[in-house]
């Protein structure tokens, strides 16, 4: 069996199985919901379904006609509702990264078929042996007022399932959730036990290795409320779940879904990578010197990391972003923790082993392969800087907690290491584990909260903290002899040491901050930094500098005066004194985003004037780690065919991968460069620092006043480059305006930002298309504004929103066009049903009805006024809508007719808003309004009838 079912061949079995079955096959959505907020990740296959069981999914929708699906989803349990990441390493079946093989019903088939397909796949298809198999239904629950499902259990038995396989299961086990809201319903298990030859049915849902969930099968009937409450579906569906990991395990007869050809090559490449000693698949405490769980945590940590980010769920430090940081930072820790290896580029070098076993089945892996290694290199780069001092932090906190009786380790300390290193808090629980110390979450919480609020109240300090004035100035250099720093490291990525010369407290200098309360705003200055002081245009680095072990002072901001860098932050803990000796640590992963939005500003830069033409000049820029923004010289708007030059001149330059040169120049020499641009006014250093984009300088200076110069963007700089254009990905303008006569202003997302705006573009033109083919209707009316809302709350590139609004504006003037004519068409209607009625009567003074219409207030009231403008002795009290359509309206005119015997349009209208709900307005003779109870329509028609007869009758 081991040999017959290789991991794809199991998938591919069942894709044929339910193909045969008349099941569409589907591909996994994206393991990111970037259009569901209720979900961190994709966590069960259902979830791109989630609208078919809601029943809103749109008439245009892909899946709006499917009745029959199966698919193998992307599946990521690493935070929220379903966690299984503590769980990584430690057993035999457990994923933070998963596939889900499933196959759904959408209001086809239900209990009886879902059951009999499994068990045919299961026993027949795939071959498990029957006597292995343990199945289990819900038992019923009291406080959800739900009976046993007896129905799923006679089911089981009627394909042969021995009774005492089958077992009643509690809410937790059997009634399936896909998270605090949505659709839901009680479940049948499938288990399997990996040992045989015994009635193993004590040991379901035991958290026994050797006896595994491997499907479950939904019955979904619920949609759970806010308020927790149960509202049934429109229509009873299946959902179901197999673990594909746990399955080739079963079909393979292993002990361990880690020992099957799903995690083999993975090991194979991680060995390779390490020299570590083969994977030998122990637990607990078999594995005695922790290299099996290594590989174990290693393998899944890089199918999520992979997976993750290559549907956009890049590391940061929020939400999902911060989920795929941490599960990096842990999976480097063990990497080098017990294979001893050096992290900075470990996990891209397991990637191609990744791609290659899964790029089939997922063709984006090998697709944004190149981005996924920048990525990861990038994320562990960072965190290795700070792992070595962490982890000798670390020890010291471990050392002293040792020593007390409660072997427990401080939620503040544990704080400090995720401030200080970056170390997530279950990170910091694994290194507490392996010492035998415990962690409190309730006191990590507490100086969570407290360290942020702390925070908050510094950085609002510092935004206003105190600025170096001429007299500072003086006092540095004549007074108290201070040379000024030595910022050239500010060019490199590596860490540097300082000296404290002095210390600013907003006022003067001081030698010491021991006499400082907690946390004052103060700012720190240096005989060396690398860290990068506001200019430029380039905003300033932000991070920390450290004595490793005693002290680290938060920077939150650097400004440069007169040469003097002074670095605004505040103590996190420790004390600085002068001649103190600091570690200089910049944020890398905020640098990074910035480095790529200067070097794209230059880009930019050059485009604008290879297009415009020279008249260009840059009046100002802006560059942060989310967006560039540039101003300059241009007297008309840059056309939209201008712009998409621009756009594709800039990316073509980013493509070309070309190398940044940078270099200190003569500045005469400098400025005899032919094509070297500078900003008009501004005073440079002699020498000054000249950056090109892809032409070495020394070639230029040989030859400065060679014209092919042109053709290469180059600058006076002193901001911060990539090393390869490649690195910036793509640039995308998202705005072009004018802010002054004469000057215009562009902003532009480079990198994982101009994906993002283009992933959001391109959903958006989805929901266009689906709109675009939904029939006219009230539905297609509410969608059109929905989108036109929402199109306006867009970030998407320039050139493309003019795309999309054009469609959209033809879609909504086609709904207009649509309503105007339908609009025509009723009141036209609606008059004719009561000039018909009067045709038949020609003797009759009033009509009381229902019209053959919708709830259409202007029909109703174009035939009021008709009536209020040319038979003013007739009256009419009419009602459009239905209990169908789910809304009424209504509207009376009192003519002269019975206003001469004291009938008012405000006292009917009064008799029916009391019948049919709502409130009705307006001013004699006329009262119109919209009821709230479309039900009572019919009702309400009656009521005016009789009131009227009864007021007549006076």
């Amino acid at each position: 069996m081991a040999e017959k079912w290789t991991a794809p061949k199991v998938r591919e079995t069942f894709f044929k199985f339910f193909s045969e079955h008349g099941h569409t096959i589907v591909p996994s959505s994206s393991v990111v919901p970037h259009n569901d907020p209720t979900l961190l990740f994709n966590n069960a296959g259902m979830n791109q379904f989630k609208p078919i069981f809601l029943g809103t999914i749109g008439k245009t929708d892909d899946f709006a006609g499917l009745k029959r699906a199966a698919d193998s989803q992307k599946c990521i349990r690493a935070g929220g509702k379903h966690n299984d990441l503590d769980d990584v390493g430690k057993d035999s079946y457990h994923h933070t990264f998963f596939e889900m093989l499933g196959n759904w019903s959408f209001g086809d088939y239900f209990k009886k078929e879902a059951i009999a397909m499994s068990w045919e796949l299961l026993t027949t298809v795939y071959g498990l042996d029957p006597s292995r198999l343990y199945v289990s239904y819900f038992e019923g629950s009291a406080e959800l007022g739900l009976e046993p499902d007896l129905e799923a259990k006679e089911l089981w038995m009627s394909m042969g399932v021995p009774e005492d396989h089958i077992i009643p299961g509690n809410i937790k086990d059997n009634f399936w959730e896909m998270g605090d809201q949505g659709p839901c319903g009680p479940c049948s298990e499938i288990h399997y036990d990996k040992v045989g030859g015994r009635n193993a049915v004590s040991l379901v849902n035991q958290d026994d290795p050797m006896v595994v969930e491997i499907w479950n099968i939904v019955f979904m009937q619920f949609d759970r409320q806010a308020d927790r409450s149960l509202k049934p579906l429109p229509a009873k569906h299946i959902d179901t779940g197999m673990g594909f990991e746990r399955l080739v395990s079963a079909l393979q007869d292993t002990t361990s879904n880690y020992s099957t050809d799903v995690f083999t090559p993975l090991f194979k490449q991680i060995e390779l990578v390490t020299g570590a000693r083969p994977y030998t698949d122990k637990y607990g405490k078999d594995d005695a010197d922790g290299i099996d769980t290594a590989y174990r945590v290693v393998a899944d940590h890089v199918r999520l990391l992979a997976f993750a980010i290559t549907d956009g769920a890049v590391p940061n430090n929020d939400g999902r972003g911060y989920v795929v940081r941490r599960v990096l930072r842990r999976g480097a820790r063990y990497a080098r923790k017990y294979f001893n290896t050096e992290i900075g580029s470990f996990f891209s070098k397991i990637l191609p082993a990744l791609v290659d076993q899964l790029g089939g089945q997922f063709p984006d892996l090998v697709k944004k392969q190149q981005d996924l290694k920048e990525i990861l290199d990038e994320e562990e780069i960072a965190f290795a800087r700070a792992l070595d001092r962490g982890e000798v932090q670390f020890e010291r906190y471990a050392k002293d907690a040792l020593k007390r009786d409660d072997k427990k380790l401080d939620g503040a300390l544990v704080w400090l290491l995720y401030e200080t290193f970056g170390f997530p808090v279950d990170l910091t629980q694994i290194m507490a584990e392996e010492k035998g110390l415990v962690i409190d979450d309730a006191e990590v919480n507490a100086a969570k909260e407290k360290a942020r609020e702390a925070s908050k109240h510094v950085k609002e300090a510092v935004q206003t903290f105190g600025k170096l004035t001429v007299h500072h100035l003086a006092e540095l250099e004549q007074d108290l002899n201070i040379p000024r720093p030595n910022d050239d490291a500010k060019f490199q990525k590596d860490e540097v040491s300082g000296k404290v010369q002095l210390i600013f407290d907003g006022q003067g200098f001081i030698k010491s901050t021991k006499d400082l309360p907690p946390n004052a705003p103060i700012g720190i200055l240096l005989d060396k930094t690398n860290f990068y002081a506001e200019s430029g245009g380039q905003v300033a680095d932000t991070g920390r500098l450290v004595i490793d072990g005693s002290t680290e002072f938060k920077v939150l901001d650097v400004q440069a005066y007169g040469g003097y860098i002074v670095h605004n932050g505040y103590l996190e803990y420790g004390q600085l004194s002068a001649g103190d000796e600091v570690i200089c640590d910049y944020d890398e992963l905020r640098r990074s985003p910035i480095r790529i939005n200067h070097t794209g500003t230059h880009i930019l830069n050059h485009s604008l004037r290879q297009v415009l033409g020279d008249e260009v000049h840059q009046k100002g820029s802006l560059v942060d780690a989310d967006k560039l923004r540039f101003d300059f010289s241009h007297k008309t708007g840059v056309t939209l065919a201008e712009l998409k030059k621009i756009e594709d001149m800039s990316n073509e330059d980013i493509k070309r991968d070309a190398k940044i040169y940078a270099k200190e120049v003569d500045l005469d020499l400098a400025r005899s460069i032919e094509g070297c641009r500078a900003v008009f006014g501004e005073t440079y250093p002699n020498p000054v620092r000249v950056v090109s984009v892809g032409m070495d300088i020394d070639t230029m200076l040989a030859d400065p006043t060679n014209t092919e110069w042109r053709q290469y963007s180059v600058e006076f700089c002193g901001g911060t480059h990539v090393d390869q254009t490649g690195l910036i990905k793509d640039l995308v303008i998202v705005e072009e305006s004018g802010i002054a006569k004469g000057i215009r202003r562009i902003i532009a997302y480079t990198g994982d930002a101009a994906h993002e705006v283009q992933r959001i573009a391109a959903d958006f033109s989805k929901q266009l298309d689906a709109l675009e083919a939904l029939p006219y209707g009230p539905e297609k009316e509410q969608a059109v504004k929905a989108r036109g809302v929402e199109f306006s709350q867009l970030t998407i590139s320039t050139l493309t929103k003019d795309e999309l609004k054009k469609r959209y504006e033809k879609i909504a003037q086609g709904v207009l066009a649509e309503q105007k004519k339908r609009q025509k068409a009723e009141s036209k209607t609606a008059l004719d049903a009561v000039q018909g009625h009067f045709k038949k009567d020609e003797e009759a003074k009033w009509f009381v009805g229902r019209l053959p219409i919708s709830a259409n207030a202007k029909a109703i009231s174009d035939v009021v006024n008709h009536y209020k403008s040319k038979d003013k002795e007739r009256s009419v009290y009419i009602f459009g809508g239905s209990k169908e359509e789910g809304a009424v309206c209504h509207a009376v005119f009192v003519g002269s007719h019975l206003a001469s015997k004291g009938i008012t349009a405000e006292g009917w209208a009064a008799s029916v808003t009391e019948v049919i709900g709502g409130r009705s307005g307006g001013k004699e003779p006329t009262r119109q309004g919209q009821g709230t109870k479309p039900e009572a329509v019919d009702e309400a028609v009656d009521t005016a009838a009789k009131w009227l007869e009864e007021k007549l009758k006076l």
